[in-house]
């Protein structure tokens, strides 16, 4: 994002709450302002929303975003905290003062926040439920005030229609050159279609319970009890790691299954996911996951239950192969079906072949850096 802007407003300012570097579960890269990128934190993340408001904190937060909204900046935000909500102030405070806005939604988190607790206690759905209607009222507000946005997934859907300019976003990291070579995608094709090697599916990312990896080993399991020769590849690392490797075991899957262990984000965990010949995604909520789109990179078609963003991506690209949320019953015939009629991946994989370029980070963040100089100069011109 930073290249893409051309240094035409400045420095990237990533104001936001804080936490140690030790408490990351990812790798992190430290920055400086001579990189062009200057981290203001804004509170300690355990902060309560009590304290937050009752502490003085949302008059705070708002002091030390003050610097950053000069005329010559355009301030983007979100709604990812509703009960602190630090960057929706900022954004409708930009506003006010007709500075350039650009507003940002990965995907539609009121959802996502209820299909979480679909099976709490009420108490718990009721709370909520009650947020999810404030984090609806604040990406209302926003979407009207802002100048720009950048909205993905379900998103787009719901909250589109309010916008004064749009334009549908894609949250990819890997770059057009970064990613897997064509020659070596066909060559596994081919491979596929003429050995009696296994049908290799992969994953890469959290190893989370809300990834729905647990039933991605029970299909594996029901599959191979069906007589397809089929595998799985999990590559990540995280709280679920212990618990599926005894799961994958104690289905007879210890041959079938690979834990590779967690990889830093780049070209060398997209090589990894390359080995693979599909993705395998059973996610137990709606979500707009990146990892769609690293499959693309390793020139991998998806094969996935149907939430609304595989839905999307099988509209938009046609590399993917999805079956009904949640059927197992669906899943386990259109993983059989795949392996016994394997000539079915050649479309798929040659839709994943043309998708990884157009989606690619250092594509779409041009597209994204355009929209943004047209809107500012729209603003700007009618200051």
């Amino acid at each position: 994002m930073r290249d893409s802007l051309e240094g035409r407003y400045g420095p990237l300012v990533s104001a936001g709450p804080s936490a140690p570097a030790a408490a990351s579960e990812q790798a992190l890269e430290q920055v400086t302002p001579e990189d062009g990128i200057i981290l203001q934190p804004l509170f300690d993340q355990t902060l309560s929303a009590r304290t937050y408001w009752q502490g003085g904190y949302h008059k705070k937060t708002q002091s030390q975003l003050a610097p950053y909204m000069g005329a010559d900046d355009v301030v983007h935000a979100t709604v990812s905290d509703p009960l602190r909500p630090f960057s929706n102030t900022a954004l409708l405070q930009a506003q006010k003062a007709g500075l350039p806005t650009v507003f940002v939604l990965d995907q539609d988190d009121a959802t996502s926040m209820q299909d979480l607790v679909a099976h709490a206690g009420l108490p718990k759905r009721m709370k909520t439920k009650l947020i999810a209607k404030v984090y609806e009222a604040q990406a209302r507000r926003a979407t009207r005030a802002a100048g720009l946005c950048l909205f993905k997934g379900g998103a787009v859907a719901k909250y589109g229609h309010l916008a004064a300019d749009l334009m549908p976003i894609e949250d990819t990291s890997y770059l057009s050159h970064e990613v897997v070579d064509e020659t070596r995608i066909r060559a596994r094709l081919a491979d596929l279609q003429h050995s009696d090697r296994p049908l290799q599916f992969g994953f890469a990312g959290r190893l989370i319970a809300l990834k729905g990896l647990d039933r991605s080993l029970r299909l594996i399991a029901g599959a191979r009890a069906a007589g397809a020769n089929v595998g799985l590849t999990i590559i990540g690392s995280g709280p679920e790691e212990d618990a599926l490797k005894a799961q994958a075991a104690q289905l007879g899957l210890a041959d079938h299954v690979q834990f590779p262990g967690g990889m830093s984000y780049g070209p060398a965990l997209l090589e990894k996911l390359a080995e693979c010949d599909a993705l395998l995604f059973n996610p137990q909520i709606s979500e707009t996951p990146r990892m769609l789109f690293d499959a693309y990179a390793a020139g991998l078609p998806i094969v996935a239950d149907a939430i609304p963003y595989v839905k999307e991506r099988e509209a938009g690209e046609g590399a993917t192969l999805s079956f009904p949320w949640n059927d197992d019953a669906a899943a386990l015939a259109a993983i059989v079906d795949l392996d016994q009629n394997r000539g079915k991946l050649t479309d798929l994989t040659e839709n994943a072949l043309t998708a990884r370029l157009t989606h690619a980070a250092d594509t779409w963040y041009k597209r994204r850096a355009d929209a943004t100089h047209a809107m500012v100069e729209r603003i700007r011109g009618n200051a």
